[in-house]
């Protein structure tokens, strides 16, 4: 089994302090040419940016022509990171909210999207600590679980979901970041 301590600050950089200071800490292969994903601060100059998002924890930028992208299970770990922020976004604003006396975590069907999007997390985590480099098809599997997980969490942020800079940027970032990733290894 590798070594997970790197890993899990990976995801701990993710959760606590946003996307830009985690793909700070990436490996990166050589993809020149390649659509990438860096810190916007961290670009060359003369970079064409595609897209930036003013995100919690710095802007990060999508550009064409960066000769490094995030690349590996440790891009995993960074997206498990997001979504478990993600979840603590979604804690803190149902934790505000009320339905008549109770708060809306009090509710049933609340509990259980939680629930579920929980078991997903942790079902990637269990899944990255038994297997830290798994097989191309296996990594799309579960980037494609925390894609699902983020969508569930974001249904119950309502509006906040879609507004710029908020938790669906930030999750819509992760999702590009996966995208990119199943991209470098086609």
């Amino acid at each position: 089994m590798p070594d997970p301590v790197p890993w899990q600050e990976y995801r701990r950089v993710a959760r606590e302090q946003g996307v830009a200071p985690a793909l700070k800490l990436l490996r990166t292969t050589r993809r020149t040419g390649a659509i990438a994903a860096a810190p916007a601060g961290e670009l060359p100059a003369g970079t064409e940016i595609l897209r930036q998002a003013d995100l919690p924890g710095g802007a990060v930028a999508f550009a064409r022509g960066l000769p490094d992208a995030p690349a590996g299970p440790e891009l995993l770990w960074v997206r498990l990171g997001l979504s478990q922020w993600l979840l603590d976004e979604c804690l803190q604003y149902l934790g505000e909210r009320r339905s008549g006396e109770e708060s809306l975590l009090r509710k049933q069907m609340i509990q259980d999207c939680l629930a579920t999007a929980l078991n997903g997390q942790l079902a990637v985590e269990a899944d990255l600590l038994a297997d830290g480099s798994a097989a191309p098809a296996r990594v799309r599997y579960l980037h494609q679980c925390l894609s699902d997980v983020d969508r569930k969490l974001l249904g119950l942020l309502g509006a906040k979901g879609f507004l710029a800079g908020e938790p669906g940027e930030v999750a819509d970032v992760s999702e590009l970041l996966a995208s990119l990733h199943e991209m470098g290894t086609t």
